[in-house]
């Protein structure tokens, strides 16, 4: 049986045995102008798809079955269609050359990391003309007494250069104290500074036992002193309480006002050392206080009713002493079960990671091994809905300082806080575990230089 012409005839690039049994090979003959004008049209389709059409299959079509070559092509056709081809191939090495020498030297990579810069950096911009920011980057929203008190703070000093930034300089000047995190925002101290990751704004101003609940607002200069609101839910924003901390003493917080402005009082009387030139601005301030307080009409949230309401909720006081408030029902008791262990019972367990007579490995494996079998029980806790006793024992490994116990303690503050809808407060856990320092200067700008 006589074989088949290829339709892709000499230039086939087919050598499998198979199909150079079933067809011949010979060369193209001259095809007509008209013919050969009309193939050049589709020439770069018919390219583009012949690699994926001779893989489909190896057979020709009964539109090419009738497509036979016409032997009476004379000699002057061949000549056109060699300059033609000529010509068409020209075109592209010139297309080629242009396409090539556009993207000669560039790193398209880069280009493309700039564009998505210049995006970032736009959307930050548009944050910044915003309150929006501190959700964004802080995760919470502050409430009322802290724009009130920001409003109070712009009425201490004013200075044409430094509209905004006048009365927190004055703050630290003359007092010591350092108004942070979202006070640096409404003085425009994020505007046009160096983008940090999202976990740079997290731990901002977030000392060493700072817990999830807690964000700085005071800090007093160089010193490991500071105040902050406390949430126990990350959408609290009405009548918060305001804790205090000395990291350099160790994890136990106290509540010591029910707004920003006791909060400041509060700083004056018990952390600001007065000096015979500064006693008279100190009078100054506390009436300065009063006024404003009065002038206003400004009814703030008081300590005693805060703690109060707060402490009805309270389930467990925690190392630092501040307690956590999750959904309790107190006639089914599901909520909260209290750990396989003690307060002492834990912190001896603790200890053992500050013998010296162990090394620092073996000690964290004997803690771990002994910590284990109360992990187990608070993660079969939250299996039965008792999500508090994850959640204390993750702030105790959190409250105990141990770095080796980070581990532990996100095991069980992830699963705590997200079954608790917190998930807010997973991101400020992890975020700052990732970081945590026992520097005193922890503004995240001196990290970006």
């Amino acid at each position: 049986m006589p074989k088949e012409d290829c339709k892709y005839w000499e230039k086939c690039y087919q050598r499998n045995p198979a199909h150079l049994s079933k067809y011949n090979h010979p060369e193209k003959p001259a095809e007509k102008k008209e013919d050969w004008a009309e193939d050049r049209k589709v020439a770069p389709k018919r390219c583009a798809s012949s690699q994926s059409g001779d893989r489909e299959k190896d057979t020709p079509t009964k539109s090419e079955d009738k497509d036979e070559p016409n032997a009476s092509n004379s000699s002057a056709d061949v000549e056109n269609e060699e300059e033609a081809k000529g010509s068409f191939e020209s075109e592209t090495a010139e297309l080629h050359k242009e396409a090539m020498s556009n993207i000669s030297g560039k790193n398209y990579m880069e280009i493309l990391e700039k564009r998505i810069r210049l995006s970032v950096q736009k959307e930050y911009d548009n944050l910044c003309e915003s309150n929006e920011f501190i959700r964004h980057k802080f995760l919470v929203e502050m409430p009322p007494d802290f724009y009130e008190f920001w409003k109070f703070v712009g009425s201490l000093k004013t200075d044409p250069a430094k509209p905004k930034d006048a009365g927190l300089e004055h703050l630290d000047k003359v007092f010591q104290l350092q108004l942070v995190g979202p006070f640096e925002f409404l003085a425009g101290r994020f505007h046009g500074a160096k983008l940090g990751e999202p976990g740079d704004y997290l731990r901002h101003w977030r000392f060493y036992y700072d817990p999830p609940e807690f964000q700085t607002i005071f800090v007093r200069r160089g010193t490991g002193i500071h105040y902050g609101y406390w949430r126990d839910v990350p959408q609290d924003k009405e009548n918060l309480l305001i804790a205090r901390n000395d990291s350099a003493k160790g994890c136990e917080f106290q509540f010591v006002a029910g707004n920003a402005f006791d909060a400041f009082l509060y700083y004056l009387e018990h952390d600001f050392v007065a000096t015979p030139f500064s006693a008279g601005q100190l009078t100054g301030v506390k009436k300065a206080v009063s006024k404003y307080l009065s002038d206003n009409s400004l009814e703030l949230a008081q300590l005693d009713r805060l703690q109060r309401e707060r402490n009805k909720r309270v389930v467990a006081k925690t190392f630092h002493r501040a307690g956590i408030v999750v959904p309790y029902d107190r006639k089914t008791q599901l909520g909260y079960r209290p750990l396989a262990v003690s307060d002492s019972e834990l912190k001896k367990m603790l200890a053992m990671l500050e013998r010296k007579d162990l090394d620092g490995g073996a000690a964290k494996q004997a803690v771990l091994a002994k910590l284990q079998p109360v992990a187990n029980a608070a993660t079969i806790a939250v299996d039965e809905s008792d999500f508090g006793s994850a959640l204390e024992l993750g702030i105790d490994m959190f409250s105990s300082g141990h770095k080796e116990l980070h581990m532990l303690a996100s095991s069980l503050l992830v699963p705590a806080y997200s079954m608790l809808s917190r998930p807010q407060f997973i991101a400020i856990a992890k975020a700052h575990m990732e970081q945590r320092r026992r520097e005193v200067n922890l503004s995240m700008f001196e990290v970006l230089k």
